[in-house]
């Protein structure tokens, strides 16, 4: 069917304010109505297609339309980063394979032979299994909306890993000590980036939540820095400000290291006549890229000599360099180690679940085989 574009009397294309004219034709009681407006002719006959997909409801439809009005309802409730990299993995591994079938005619020896050919492309078990998640949220969209009888890939199951590698803690959780970091830091020639990898360090914040931080985030007076929000980009130059993930607000002390360090910074930047305390902390009148931090980041730990990791994997380090002076100074206080209430203070500072908090950084507690020794020991 065809889209048109909409027109005054005089043949004038009318406009909204962000640009938008293409429509389409909906009829509701036998009389035709304009649908809302698209910005190009291919988006109003994309759109149409979904129209006319949930006009028709059930049962023979084709997959890509249906997984296109599955993404249309993901983007209207979820965040903005979820829907975005559901949908890049979407685009990269399940779109192709899947576009030119009716989600009716899919069955578990369909999935099976998808899932084979994913499996050849050397992917990780972890992320393959967060590939075909989203496979699994579409069917379960189809059967909800479009009366489709069962979900075959729910059926077919996870994707499983032989356990036959020998995987070192190194390799499980990689991260760099306090002395690492200082002869990284030190290598750091500009006060900006110097301020952020400090940051970044000592307070083992989330690389979004570090872009989206506002001077009027910073409580000099109690040392207290507000985690409310985070950056997501959804391609190059658009992005937005979102909650932070888990919706888990929270106020995290700072060191008196990380303290002086803002102080300085913010002493300098103030200098500029346009500087507020709405500025973000760091890139001023414009947050920084996450291309621009990955490729400085690397700059510095090639300089430096120190084993490079990624942005996420300074949260990690923040944690074991915690974990590092709790049992430290435990045995100088002479002190059993509580590690339940070490995970509980730290899922609070870090926004994680107590037991994610285990699962992931247990192992580099020491304590619990010394005691196992100690018992052995006394016999």
């Amino acid at each position: 069917m065809p889209v048109y574009q909409d027109k005054d009397k005089n043949g004038k294309i009318i406009k909204t304010k962000d640009g938008r004219s293409w429509y389409f034709k909906v009829y509701k009681n036998g009389k035709a109505c304009k649908s809302k407006r698209y910005l190009t002719k291919r988006e109003a006959k994309d759109e149409e297609a979904v129209f006319l997909l949930k006009r028709d409801i059930p049962y023979n439809k084709p997959f890509n339309l249906v997984a296109k009005d599955y993404f249309g309802n993901l983007e209207r409730i979820r965040k903005t980063s979820t829907h975005t990299t559901y949908l890049k993995d979407y685009n990269s591994q399940i779109r192709d394979y899947f576009k030119d079938m009716n989600i009716s005619s899919i069955n578990v020896q369909t999935i099976r032979e998808w899932a084979e050919n994913l499996e050849k492309k050397g992917l990780s078990v972890k992320y393959m299994n967060k590939i075909k998640n989203v496979l699994d949220n579409i069917f379960n969209f189809a059967m909800k909306n479009y009366n489709l009888d069962n979900n075959p890939s729910k059926v077919y199951g996870r994707f499983q890993e032989k356990h036959e590698k020998v995987v070192s803690d190194e390799e499980k959780l990689k991260y760099i000590t306090l002395e690492e970091f200082n002869a990284f830091i030190s290598c750091v020639d500009d006060i900006m980036w110097k301020t952020f990898f400090t940051f970044a360090y000592y307070t083992g914040c989330r690389k979004g939540e570090i872009q989206a931080l506002t001077w009027n985030d910073i409580n000099f007076e109690t040392d207290e820095i507000r985690i409310i929000k985070t950056l997501t980009v959804k391609c190059k130059e658009i992005y937005k400000i979102t909650n932070v993930k888990n919706k888990e607000n929270r106020r995290i002390k700072m060191n008196n290291v990380l303290h002086n360090a803002l102080i300085n910074y913010k002493t300098i930047v103030s200098q500029y006549t346009d500087f507020t305390d709405n500025w973000y902390i760091f890139g001023n009148d414009y947050f920084l890229s996450q291309s621009t931090i990955d490729r400085k980041k690397d700059t510095y730990f090639r300089i430096s000599n120190v084993k490079r990791i990624t942005m996420h994997e300074f949260r990690h380090s923040h944690v074991s360099l915690l974990i590092n002076e709790y049992v430290k100074a435990s045995k100088e206080k002479n002190m059993k180690i509580d590690t339940a209430k070490f995970f509980l203070m730290m899922a609070d500072r870090m926004g994680h679940t107590i037991q994610v908090m285990q699962d992931t950084y247990m192992h580099l507690f020491p304590t619990v085989q010394d005691e196992i020794v100690d018992l052995l020991n006394n016999l």
